[in-house]
């Protein structure tokens, strides 16, 4: 069966479980279900995260990185660094460690994040949170501003050499420097899409993870993805761009399952796609993407034919 076909039978799959409502509801309280077993039953230990000195360190009570996919932290820069931080890595086509997935930054962990960004040698930061929403701080401000002086995260100096704006988000080319040496981090911003909800259009967002992939093409180093508490909004780009992947080299399984890969995700980091909404914006995501692989197929198919 060559790669058309498989994306036929996959779309009409996803089309029609995504038309029977009851089905579709069904599929995610499924993995909500699991979810909570997992937590209530200690499948997947949360032991770092529970120790006192690491406790503060988490933005959310209830989102706590599971011990086995943890990001640990052994670029120590002073006696107050330790090796913990609220994040995980989720694995990629490729590779184990093709994303990192974390809560956005709080005002006493902004240095462990960029020695995160620094120790993984990450390229691409997205950001899918405002600083404030409804009135409460989601994430503290880690980058500096287009135009102004730097800012100081303890021994890194963070400076904004150029943002451009896109419709729906930004993205700052950000120049990192610790010890002397100088990194050039991009961070893209995307700026309305409100907690816990969906954006009013999928077709920014597929932009958005298309572009992403023109700075750091494969998963050799992962890309750091965050929102507030980072699995929900984070878990949709993480999914979405999985996706992407496997369209983009044609190795879309025969068997593929937007509820196994995030399944799958959810064993990685809790809570990836926190809402029924996020799970159905994947699903609308996903199909839009093959109706656009299999539309692109076709167009290849003719221009042979004619030849």
């Amino acid at each position: 069966m060559d790669q058309r076909e498989i994306l036929l039978q996959n779309l009409e799959r996803a089309q029609g479980k995504k038309l029977n409502r009851e089905e579709f509801v069904d599929e995610f309280l499924k993995l909500k279900r699991q979810s909570t077993k997992y937590r209530s039953d200690k499948i997947y230990p949360t032991a770092a995260s529970e120790q006192p000195e690491n406790m503060k360190k988490n933005r959310y009570k209830d989102i706590l990185p599971f011990d086995h996919s943890r990001v640990e932290l052994s670029l120590i820069t002073s006696d107050a660094d330790s090796h913990y931080i609220n994040a995980n890595f989720i694995k990629g086509v490729y590779g184990p460690r093709a994303y990192i997935a974390t809560q956005g930054p709080l005002p006493t962990t902004v240095i462990d994040f960029w020695r995160m960004i620094w120790e993984y040698e990450v390229l691409v930061v997205v950001m899918a949170c405002m600083e404030f929403e409804m009135g409460k701080k989601k994430c503290e401000q880690y980058w500096a501003e287009v135009g102004g002086s730097p800012l100081q995260c303890g021994p890194f100096s963070v400076a904004c050499e150029a943002e451009e704006k896109k419709n729906e988000y930004v993205i700052r080319t950000l120049k990192v420097t610790l010890n002397g040496e100088i990194r050039t981090v991009h961070q893209f911003h995307y700026k309305n899409w409100p907690d816990h909800d969906v954006p009013s259009s999928i077709d920014p967002i597929l932009e958005l993870i298309s572009e992403i992939r023109c700075y750091q093409p494969d998963d050799s180093i992962p890309i750091c993805i965050h929102c507030s508490a980072g699995c929900g909004r984070t878990g949709v780009i993480c999914a979405i761009d999985f996706t992407q992947k496997l369209l983009k080299d044609g190795i879309v399984p025969v068997n593929f399952s937007i509820f196994s890969l995030i399944q799958e995700m959810r064993t990685q980091r809790p809570s990836i796609v926190q809402t029924k909404e996020q799970y159905e914006l994947v699903y609308d995501a996903v199909i839009e993407l093959f109706k656009r692989q299999i539309k692109a197929l076709n167009a290849q198919e003719d221009s042979a034919a004619s030849q």
